[in-house]
């Protein structure tokens, strides 16, 4: 599976980023400038499974099985078949969703924000930009 960078709404330019590089459980993530460093390099895998940072053992994390809107999305050690860490990449022709297992809970970027430093979120899904991603270089 290649290494990929998860870019807001098709914004090559801003990427989903480990806050402030540290890779250890709990810590957020969040819309940064892309800058090719590991901790905006992903690896999604088809079907449901999980979204993995490349060359580690940490994995995108709602913190609950069914989390609530405005969840803060993080990082956490991955753990097999957790529903947490379940996620499904749904075609950019789709409109590129990030879905939680097969629920109706998305990735948002909060108020479609592509602040440096903007959260990211679980929200129900709505099928607005907020919620619109695709898989970089």
């Amino acid at each position: 599976m290649e290494r990929r960078t998860l870019n807001p709404n098709g914004n090559s330019n801003k990427c989903l980023d480990v806050k402030d590089g540290v890779f250890t459980n709990g810590t957020p993530v969040q819309i940064w400038d892309c800058n090719n460093t590991g901790s905006q390099r992903w690896v999604v895998g088809l079907g449901f499974t999980t979204v993995r940072l490349a060359n580690t053992n940490f994995c995108l994390d709602s913190s609950f099985a069914t989390p609530p809107n405005g969840t803060v999305a993080k990082i956490w050690q991955c753990i097999n078949d957790i529903p947490a860490q379940q996620w499904s990449f749904t075609a950019i022709i789709m409109g590129g969703r990030i879905t939680l297992g097969n629920q109706s809970i998305c990735l948002d970027l909060n108020k479609g924000d592509v602040t440096n430093g903007n959260v990211v979120q679980t929200w129900q899904c709505l099928g607005n930009s907020n919620q619109a991603w695709t898989n970089g270089a």
